[in-house]
């Protein structure tokens, strides 16, 4: 019933509740969703092994993803890890149930997503192994496998193997899911937006809302994003789940210039689930923007002892740089380092975070490597932005310029996005184009991103233009 919210009903503006009543439905939401998280994740098994009884009308087949989808993806923390748990137990009393197996992969797959640990993914792919040898041609597997090569980002793969489970089974939202993933990081936009529909229209719920919502932010529509973003909210099935809807809904109201609408967004979101990452950091990013280092500071902390996701290791580090701290701007930049490898080490590509980070603290030869060698495997717009970006570094603006200009031919109102093509513009001679494209950069990240912040007002004041 959370996932059916009428499509055609505004949302209600939760920048108009109260701070109490905020506080009192949150409370009966938390309370209400835990009691029936507990018994999903104790029937979670029971279920699924009556799931693999199921045969091939298109009803049956919906109903089998939607339990495995309640499996793995929409739990909080500890009722994901009695699912993990519950799915164990099932498969040493009955190890040939091969779709215990491949929930199991998926469950994994989702631990390491959320956790920022790389080693379960081959925990998962020794599950869909098995899951494999007892029937290769399952639907649930192949979109297992899909939805393991897309968090290793071999995008390539992870289309392939979605359009395998298709073939084996037209009605899973799951695989369309995955499929839209894919499609949106290979920079095919329309089939990406295409196969969320699908989904959408199979099985709506938290996450296609939420899948909606970014191919609307891809291409700058604000007003959609958030509208659909907080659909996904409404339709959360975990306080989790909620509390990442909020605080993507701040980031879309930061976006669009909304500091205070960001800042309650934030605050709902750290209510319902006081350590999620996006929300303290999204309002670290505020508290920067304030002026306010040392509260930043302490969020940025707070996060990464935590949750050592490199985004987040990297921008404390770039806070530390342009206050004057530059040991522990190293220090930080080491940890993002150690994170990339470890990453590695456990299957994922990283060449367009390797791109980004060695041309802003390290070599631009390397920087450029890791950019021609994921262009060479998928043209979204972001591998665009790396490679232009890389190309800079390295003293090549004018070849840089026309990677620079398709990564926003979207219209993404994407900070970092238009930094880089605005300094590209300007090294390359552009410079009424690069006083527009940094003029939007301070629009959406007024002083909430120190060094890009100070780099673009340089640039500008060289333009003859004071922000």
């Amino acid at each position: 019933a959370a996932g059916r919210v009428d499509p055609d009903l505004p949302a209600p503006p939760i920048d108009a509740l109260s701070d109490e009543t905020r506080t009192t439905r949150m409370r009966q939401f938390l309370r209400t969703t835990r009691n029936a998280l507990a018994v999903v994740a104790l029937s979670v098994v029971l279920t699924l092994g009556a799931a693999v009884a199921l045969g091939g009308s298109p009803a049956d087949r919906i109903v089998a993803g939607r339990v495995e989808a309640v499996a793995v993806g929409q739990l909080g923390t500890s009722d994901r890890s009695a699912a993990i748990d519950a799915l164990q137990v099932r498969l040493r009393a009955q190890p040939k149930d091969h779709r215990a197996w491949s929930s199991l992969a998926l469950a994994y797959v989702e631990q390491a997503r959320v956790t920022v640990d790389p080693t379960y993914y081959p925990k998962a792919e020794r599950a869909l192994r098995r899951a494999a040898r007892l029937k290769p041609g399952d639907d649930l597997l192949l979109t297992g496998r899909a939805t393991l090569a897309a968090a290793r980002h071999d995008f390539t793969a992870a289309l392939s193997l979605a359009d395998r489970a298709l073939r084996a089974n037209p009605y899973s939202a799951q695989a369309h899911a995955v499929r839209s993933d894919a499609l949106t990081e290979l920079g095919r936009y329309q089939a990406a937006l295409a196969a969320a529909t699908r989904a959408d229209r199979l099985e709506p719920g938290d996450g296609t809302f939420a899948r909606l919502s970014y191919q609307a932010e891809l291409r700058g529509d604000l007003g959609a994003a958030r509208r659909l973003m907080r659909r996904a909210q409404l339709a959360a099935a975990a306080p989790e789940s909620y509390a990442f809807a909020a605080a993507h809904l701040g980031e879309l109201a930061r976006a669009a210039g909304d500091e205070d609408a960001a800042a309650r967004h934030f605050a709902v979101a750290l209510d319902a689930d006081p350590f999620s990452a996006a929300a303290r950091v999204g309002r670290a990013r505020l508290a920067v923007a304030r002026g306010d280092i040392a509260s930043a500071e302490g969020d940025y902390l707070a996060v990464v002892r935590r949750l050592a996701l490199p985004e987040y290791v990297v921008e404390l580090g770039e806070l530390y740089q342009a206050t004057g701290r530059p040991d522990q701007a190293a220090r930080q930049y080491a940890v993002a380092a150690a994170a990339a490898a470890l990453s590695r080490s456990n299957g994922v590509g990283t060449d367009l975070e390797t791109a980004l980070f060695e041309a802003d603290h390290g070599s631009p030869r390397h920087a450029l490597l890791a950019a021609r060698a994921e262009w060479g495997r998928r043209h979204s717009i972001h591998t665009a932005d790396a490679l232009a970006w890389a190309l800079h570094a390295a003293g090549r603006s004018a070849e840089a310029l026309p990677y620079a200009r398709r990564a926003t031919e979207l219209g993404s109102r994407d900070a970092r996005i238009l930094f880089h093509r605005g300094v590209i513009e300007a090294a390359a001679g552009d410079s009424a184009q690069a006083r527009r494209s940094l003029a939007a950069t301070l629009d959406i990240d007024a002083g909430i991103h120190p060094l890009r912040t100070e780099q673009a007002r340089a640039v500008l004041a060289e333009l003859g233009v004071q922000r």
